[in-house]
């Protein structure tokens, strides 16, 4: 018998085929999208499709559907939120503690006061659940050929099978512009069947969950409506009471009744399913008239909907486009086929762009009401894990991190309006457990901002960098954008809040060095430590000289808070400076006696080569070698497990081997990426083959951009980490720091060409790729660039001789 790989490549042959030979086929392939030749063993790898508030996720059985419905607000109420503990009472004693290495001792101390104050230990955020599912019931019969297919530039996902009746198309898309999951089916035969809401199926062990936190499920089918409705037992001033879904059934030809909570469809031609969920603060009015009204003001025309969704969501999706090399012209990919070949063969560039284009068009999708959480805005399951929250140690930060470089900073809003609605709770959990002004940002949040995550070993309660780090995103909008009123109105306001957080808790030791304490390097410990508190983590001291820098450089530009400045910049006078361990390594923490463990998932302490080269250690080159010594330890954990768990602490490496230049470590993550982290979705895992998460849809774009193009203002350097296999390509649509657009970079082996345009006029430095030389388009001397205010400017490079 032929290895399943070898026949899952003849099945796409002869499929591709079919393709070639039929006109106007409903079996064709997305140019910009894939296809699927089985429906989705698990939800885990069903068809993506959203609008930022609501998603829908595609198994694909022909005649038995379900389409499971999510809406971003709905996180369960399943813990009423509790003021942070009063660990700054404590934090005397922990320090102390801290200070006589008693490291175990100090990390239950937040555990200790937690249980006194009646909270049984840490909370988990609330979970993110699912709305419910759509089901539909067609007859019955033998299927012939079959596909489901994902269009990235109309979001739309679809099913098309034929059986002995007639070959039949089931669309699915989630409007942007009109608000509402939009579902078509229609086929060269008639349509009977039925269509019903359905609660998600609930596991043995889940029920105890949804006995103690969902009070009431009423589902019901009158005349051409659905509606779902779920109200919450749990309650307190301001938490979710509950949700409510609507929808609309339009049949052409035949007919439609309803029956108990489904409705018969008969005969039909053609059927639309219009859906709209709402998240209700306020149960006892019912907001389901408003939705039927909302539903009855849209077209009963597919083509006219989507045509719609695709004006906005496919300009998002296109402002970027990659090509790795074939022009345009790559055949279809099935995504069965995809990661066969990807694990037991080779990588090519054309699995590599699609997965680009599907990380990205997740991302789009999931981000709207919020920035994505851990899976993004879909699930499937009552009982996520991390409750499928935000978690601001590493997770948030990868899955947004390609948002400004390709080109939607507009979908940043979401993270910066989740973060300032949140700023009263990060008032209190400063005030509350380190006795300071200013702002924490805890590890894990959901639908509010309160630190209650009080454990023992993950003593996440004792990291303080969440704040700091989430303030670097509002910079880095400003970096790119340059906006000023956004700069003077959101994001300096942040950044000072985060600074004043240091001015209170940094103490002086005896060399007149601040002293981080207590401090944490998620979610490490030293290798001759049992604990994950600590004291000095790098990253910590990392995140506050970021940003304070940041606030002065902001101050600067806005002209403002001249005896700040003076403050802020004798603060980072005090900070302790950088080590190196007696290998050469980096140190992970910056005191005596804490050694560094590289069999870790982390790279925590590389913080500041994550996004940009920080000053320390670009104008240091021992500091460089430093943390080429960390990458190469960290790659020899990362070989034995091929890869391994936590795939966005791989993404956090290839964003620092990236900015390090270093194509060929660039190259193996960007390989072990692409071959063991994708479901049959195409959507993206935290661990190899399984765990669905959205963390690597961010990331993953992200590594490829920076491998290609890395910028600071002024600065601008060109294919710094191209993977050698890579031969041609282009890359289009990037927006760089000092606001300045690529609006195209080509390459070839022997000559490379960029077009830039910036927003506002300016002189910039760029790099040229290796081995080329500057030979029209800027002064060739130090490779200075000017760039006129609007107006495009195309550099070549050519093969040095």
């Amino acid at each position: 018998m032929l290895p399943r790989s070898v026949l899952l490549l003849l099945f796409a042959l002869v499929f591709r085929t079919t393709l070639v030979l039929g006109q106007a086929d409903p079996f064709q392939v997305p140019k910009k999208g894939f296809a699927s030749w089985l429906p989705a063993p698990a939800w885990e790898h069903a068809l993506l499709s959203g609008n930022g508030a609501m998603g829908a996720m595609v198994m694909g059985n022909p005649h038995d559907e379900t389409i499971i419905l999510n809406q971003a607000q709905l996180y369960l109420p399943a813990t009423e939120p509790k003021p942070p503990i009063d660990q700054a009472s404590r934090l005397a004693e922990i320090r102390a503690l801290i200070l006589q290495g008693k490291y175990e001792e100090a990390a239950k101390i937040p555990v200790e006061q937690s249980l006194k104050e009646g909270y049984g230990g840490h909370l988990w955020s609330n979970p993110y659940v699912p709305a419910f599912d759509v089901r539909m019931r067609l007859e019955p019969s033998n299927v012939q050929k079959y596909a489901r297919t994902v269009d990235f530039e109309t979001g739309e996902a679809k099913v098309v099978w034929t059986d002995q009746h007639g070959t039949y198309t089931r669309s699915v898309f989630v409007s942007r512009p009109d608000s509402a999951v939009v579902i078509s089916l229609k086929g060269t035969g008639k349509i009977n069947g039925r269509i019903s809401f359905a609660r998600r199926p609930v596991e043995w062990q889940q029920w105890e969950q949804i006995n103690k936190t969902i009070e009431s499920v009423d589902i019901a089918a009158q005349g051409q409506w659905l509606t779902y409705r779920s109200g919450y037992k749990k309650r307190w001033t301001g938490s979710l009471q509950g949700y409510e879904g609507v929808g609309r059934v339009e049949v052409k030809g035949g007919s439609s009744r309803a029956q108990g909570s489904e409705m018969v469809v008969q005969n039909a031609d053609e059927v639309l399913v219009f859906i709209k969920i709402n998240a209700s603060y306020d149960y006892a009015t019912s907001q389901v008239e408003q939705l039927k009204q909302h539903l009855s003001g849209l077209p009963a025309e597919y083509a006219a909907l989507v045509a719609r969704h695709r004006r906005v969501h496919g300009e998002l999706f296109n402002r970027v486009q990659l090509d790795l090399g074939d022009n345009g012209t790559r055949e279809p990919l099935f995504s069965e086929t995809m990661n066969q070949v990807a694990q037991h063969g080779k990588v090519s560039p054309a699995i590599i762009q699609t997965q680009f284009d599907a990380a990205r068009y997740h991302i789009i999708s999931a981000t709207g009401i919020n920035p994505p959480n851990l899976q993004g805005i879909w699930g499937g399951t009552w009982t996520p894990p991390w409750s499928a929250d935000f978690t601001h140690d590493g997770n948030v930060e990868v899955a947004i991190s390609a948002l400004l470089t390709s080109r939607t900073p507009e979908l940043m809003l979401a993270y910066f309006d989740y973060h300032d609605k949140r700023l009263p709770f990060y008032r209190d959990n400063a005030r509350k457990m380190f006795g300071t002004r200013g702002i924490h940002v805890p590890s894990h949040t959901s639908s509010h901002g309160w630190d209650n995550h009080f454990d023992p070993v993950w003593c996440l309660s004792l990291w303080t960098g969440g704040a700091g780090w989430t303030a670097s995103f509002y910079h880095d909008y400003w970096l790119h954008t340059r906006d000023r009123k956004f700069l003077r109105e959101r994001a300096y306001p942040f950044m000072k809040e985060a600074a004043l957080f240091y001015e209170d808790f940094l103490t002086q030791g005896q060399d007149g060095k601040y002293v981080f304490n207590p401090s944490y390097s998620p979610e490490n410990n030293p290798a001759n430590s049992t604990s994950q508190a600590s004291i000095n983590a790098t990253m910590d001291v990392m995140l506050a000289k970021q940003l304070l820098r940041n606030c002065v450089a902001a101050a600067q530009e806005l002209s403002t808070d001249k005896a700040q400045v003076r403050k802020w910049r004798q603060m980072l006078s005090k900070m302790p400076p950088y080590e190196l361990d007696e290998a050469g390594a980096l140190k992970e923490w910056l005191w005596p006696g804490l050694q560094n463990n590289h069999q870790h998932r982390h790279v925590s302490h590389l913080y500041s080569l994550y996004d940009q080269l920080d000053p320390d250690f670009k104008n240091n080159p021992q500091l460089l070698a430093g943390a080429r010594k960390v990458i190469e330890e960290k790659m020899k954990f990362r070989y034995r497990e091929n890869g391994g768990e936590m795939v966005f602490g791989l993404a956090q490496m290839a964003f620092v081997t990236a900015n390090l230049e270093d194509a060929a470590t660039t190259a193996q993550l960007i390989d072990w990426l692409a071959r063991y982290y994708w479901t049959n979705g195409l959507a993206t895992y935290h661990n190899p083959g399984n765990l669905f998460n959205l963390d690597l849809s961010g990331g993953y774009p992200s590594v490829i951009m920076r491998a290609l193009v890395y910028s600071e203002p002024d600065l601008v350097k060109l294919l710094p980490a191209k993977p050698q296999a890579w031969e041609t390509g282009s890359i289009s649509g990037l927006l760089l720091r000092g606001g300045v657009t690529v609006e195209n970079l080509a390459w070839s082996k022997d000559e490379v060409t960029a077009v830039l345009k910036a927003s506002q006029k300016q002189e910039i430095m760029v790099q040229a790729p290796k081995g080329m030389s500057l030979v029209s388009g800027g002064k060739t001397a130090g490779q200075k660039v000017n760039l006129p205010a609007g107006k495009e400017v195309r550099l070549v490079f050519r093969a040095n001789l």
